[in-house]
């Protein structure tokens, strides 16, 4: 079996992820400290446990998102492709025997067993989606297209099966998306930035006592 697996949608955004996880970090060690040191007008006023609990939450969320992109991915064979969940531990597949067209568009790989139901942009028998907490991987699904354009030629016969593809680079991977990469960097140098206040008390905090 052949594996289309997902990678994270941008570096930048992985970037946003864990300078969150650092800003947390960062955040807990100044209440950590504050209660070591007893600091007069913020030790009497904080709660440790809640706001270590509070961000400790939050570090596990930016960890998980940051990690979506690998809880779904397909693997596929000469006859058949099933898309699987590890969480879920749910997998679903489909024997492209059950098909009469595949379109590959923006959204993904969609099957039909019938042309009708293809233009009219009925639901699809099954669909490889090409975003899932992530991007399809471009050489992996530029496998499966191939796989699929043998299948048709083949058969020879467009009644039987016939393949289209209505993009000519693949969806998550156009010029437009650096916009996207672009505001994810913008949010990463925010959060960076706000890192320095935390920071700053730490140090200031270890110079006193």
């Amino acid at each position: 079996m052949k594996k289309i697996p997902y990678s994270y949608t941008a570096l930048s955004k992985q970037v946003w992820f864990y300078s969150g996880v650092l800003y947390l970090l960062l955040s807990s060690t100044v209440s950590i400290m504050v209660e070591m040191y007893k600091i007069p007008g913020y030790y009497e006023s904080q709660n440790i446990g809640i706001t270590l609990l509070a961000n400790a939450m939050g570090i596990l969320f930016f960890i998980l998102l940051s990690l979506g992109h690998l809880v779904c991915y397909s693997e596929y064979d000469d006859e058949k492709v099933t898309f699987c969940n590890r969480i879920t531990r749910k997998k679903k597949t489909f024997f492209y025997k059950d098909a009469t067209s595949v379109i590959f568009d923006k959204n993904g790989a969609k099957f039909y067993d019938n042309n009708e139901d293809l233009v009219n942009k009925k639901k699809p028998l099954f669909i490889i989606p090409f975003f899932r907490d992530g991007k399809i991987e471009p050489i992996s699904i530029d496998h499966f297209y191939k796989l699929m354009k043998r299948r048709e030629e083949e058969l020879n016969n467009p009644d039987l099966f016939k393949v289209y593809r209505t993009y000519k680079v693949l969806p998550g991977y156009g010029s437009n998306w650096k916009y996207l990469s672009f505001a994810y960097a913008c949010l990463s140098f925010l959060v960076i930035l706000n890192c320095a206040t935390p920071l700053a008390v730490i140090l200031g905090m270890l110079q006193s006592f």
